[in-house]
């Protein structure tokens, strides 16, 4: 399985779900689409629950990492800029 509207066929998935035993809902997930690149991975995913002081909490998020070539810190914070305002709006649509 690949992410929609990927060709590359690299692309693994792990989903994991934890179900309610009685009622049989879903009450935690992580969706992780992950592949190697140059001996690094990038990672995709969703997860519905992060750690705070040793607990879980409700906290659906989105994930991303994906390798890049060393940066000068300049060009980084260039990069990122462009990144919040051009990719960053649409991601957040999709995600809703």
């Amino acid at each position: 399985m690949v992410p929609p509207g990927s060709n590359d066929e690299n692309w693994k998935c792990l989903n994991v779900t934890v179900s309610d035993k009685e009622s049989g809902n879903i009450i935690e997930y992580k969706i992780h689409f992950y592949r190697k690149t140059d001996g690094r991975y990038d990672e995709v995913r969703y997860d519905s629950h992060e750690i705070k002081k040793g607990r879980k909490i409700l906290a659906p998020h989105l994930h991303m990492k994906l390798t890049t070539p060393f940066k000068e810190p300049k060009d980084g914070e260039e990069e990122l800029k462009r990144i919040i305002d051009k990719i960053l709006p649409e991601l957040k649509e999709i995600t809703r």
